[in-house]
């Protein structure tokens, strides 16, 4: 292939790949062998990936803010989570024991309790609220292994045990040599995210999930950089209709006939409500995953052609004010933390509430509000109205000016265009049509109750046993493989208790106005779960440690 010819395909890959799964930093979200949280928001860090090809857009993930923010107050229970999960990567409040395989992965993560609905599975977390990802079993040997959920683009790819880069050493990776089922392939594969980079050659297996066995392609990578240390799972489950480098998994569902509908739909769990019951279900819907009525939303015919999961926002408001936008792209994306946006959109946005100030630090525009606003964010579809928690898009812990971290960011991905990440998405629950091409929304049901003191304080007889080089608490609740059956630090993503709408059930049932919605009726389903605080224990953790 001459210099040309390979260069033009790089570009094609980067082009693929530029709004698929975004890894993007923020505080508190340090790998687990990182000392970065004195770096404000992040740590900018050398690694050994070539970054983007030339013509690429080069996008610096890890910042910090400038100004007052530099400096918060010393706040010692703060500290003492920010020295456990800089330790330990995100701390459990149950036990970390593995079953006699050998694992890596020893990031602790939130457990999903087991869904009732065929075809599905519990999506697990970690963070919180940072990234989601379903349990899969690969190979003969039927090897588990952590999977996001990725709308933003149609590669799939894991990490395999001949990659020595530092994110490979922290995950689990998949060995062919132990599985009778592989198939191995001579065709490379290289995809650009961000800075980084993620390359290997393509293989064939079976992959288990959700009660469905499918063989398919997927890429071994024996190469990641380092921004995978950042995040739990062990490899990317591409669920878009695009071009694939690895080979497209909605399309080989259909080709194989699998599934008789070929959707995919999720409801993302809010850490800070109290146990994991997020799930997805493929090849249906679960109507007991949400209330009120499920509005399609089309997606425009040159984004239908392409396969991308994207659809036309009428507008956004704040604090019922319109920011005056409309007609504007919008990726919808569960592989994106966060949201995304062009500064101008959300300069016009942030005039709804006063004392909101900007902090720049290369292409990101950060955007600082009151720490006490509870206004959620509204987002329009298709003349439907989409609320946006202040629980889930106001980081809480500020600086001594009172002003705390919005996770709404000024970057565009795409010129004029959104990123539309789970902060909206835990709003919602969502479905993924690829037979219609088609995106649709409904509410949540409320979560449930806060607890009272009474249910606190049974976490006060759990026990503590530290070993070397692990933080472990033994509980009769404790999760399989270490995972943990329920969070553990409480509104470090979201969450300030009693706020006034956070009761409220999210979205709206308000009738589409736009022939491009179709709506389904549904009934609703009553949630429980319960919250445990843990800062006492990640106080003893961090003296321990």
């Amino acid at each position: 292939m001459s210099r040309v010819a390979a260069l033009l395909l790089q570009l094609t890959l980067w082009a693929a790949t530029a709004r698929a799964f975004f890894p993007f930093v923020p505080v508190g979200h340090c790998a687990p062998d990182d000392d970065c949280a004195h770096l404000g928001l992040g740590a900018r860090r050398n690694d050994d990936s070539q970054g983007p090809p030339s013509g690429g857009v080069t996008v610096e993930l890890y910042h910090r803010p400038t100004g007052p923010h530099d400096a918060p107050k010393f706040d010692p229970i703060a500290e003492a989570l920010g020295r456990v999960t800089r330790k330990f990567g995100r701390p459990s409040l149950f036990p970390v024991p593995r079953s006699n395989e050998k694992r890596k992965n020893n990031y602790s993560v939130s457990k999903p309790a087991d869904p009732k609905t065929p075809n599905s599975a519990g999506i697990y977390q970690y963070g919180p609220d940072y990234s989601y990802f379903i349990k899969v079993l690969v190979g003969s040997a039927q090897q588990p292994i952590f999977m996001l959920l990725d709308t933003g683009a149609a590669n799939t790819w894991l990490m395999g045990s001949d990659c020595t880069s530092a994110a490979c050493q922290l995950h689990d990776t998949f060995d062919p040599s132990t599985s009778k089922t592989w198939k191995g392939g001579k065709n490379g594969f290289e995809i650009f995210y961000g800075t980084g980079d993620v390359r290997g050659t393509v293989g064939q297996d079976t992959f288990v999930f959700a009660g469905i066995t499918h063989d398919l392609s997927f890429g071994l990578a024996n190469h990641t950089s380092d921004d995978f240390k950042h995040f739990a799972f062990d490899g990317i489950l591409g669920l878009g209709m695009s071009k694939s480098v690895t080979g497209t998994f909605l399309q080989t569902l259909r080709e194989q006939k699998v599934l008789d509908s070929l959707v995919v739909s999720m409801s993302l769990n809010r850490d800070s409500d109290g146990s994991n019951d997020g799930q997805v279900t493929f090849g249906g819907i679960d109507e007991s995953q949400f209330t009120g009525e499920l509005t399609y939303h089309s997606i425009p015919p040159e984004h239908e052609k392409k396969g991308e999961w994207a659809i036309t926002m009428d507008g956004a408001s704040l604090n019922g004010k319109p920011a005056g936008i409309a007609n504007k792209l919008a990726y919808i994306d569960t592989g994106t933390s966060f949201i995304f946006a062009p500064s101008a959109d959300l300069d016009a946005l942030f005039k709804a509430i006063p004392g909101v100030t900007t902090s720049q630090d290369g292409p990101y525009t950060e955007y600082w509000v009151p720490c006490d606003t509870t206004v959620p964010v509204t987002l329009t579809f298709s003349g439907v109205d989409y609320n946006v928690s202040a629980r889930d898009w106001v980081v809480p812990g500020g600086g001594e000016d009172g002003k705390c971290l919005s996770n709404l960011y000024g970057f565009e991905i795409s010129a004029g265009t959104w990123l539309v990440g789970d902060t909206f998405l835990k709003n919602v629950y969502s479905v993924f049509d690829a037979d219609e091409m088609r995106i649709g929304f409904a509410a949540k049901p409320a979560p449930p109750p806060r607890p009272t003191s009474s249910s606190t304080s049974a976490s006060a007889s759990a026990s503590v046993t530290l070993s070397p080089g692990a933080a472990e608490t033994t509980s009769p609740a404790a999760g399989e493989d270490g995972e943990s059956a329920l969070p553990f630090m409480p509104g470090s993503s979201s969450g300030r208790e009693g706020s006034p709408e956070s009761s409220q059930t999210t979205g709206s049932s308000v009738p589409a106005s736009s022939s491009k919605a179709t709506q389904v009726n549904s009934g609703s389903r009553p949630s429980s779960g319960f919250y445990l605080p843990a800062l006492c224990l990640a106080a003893l953790l961090a003296v321990a440690g």
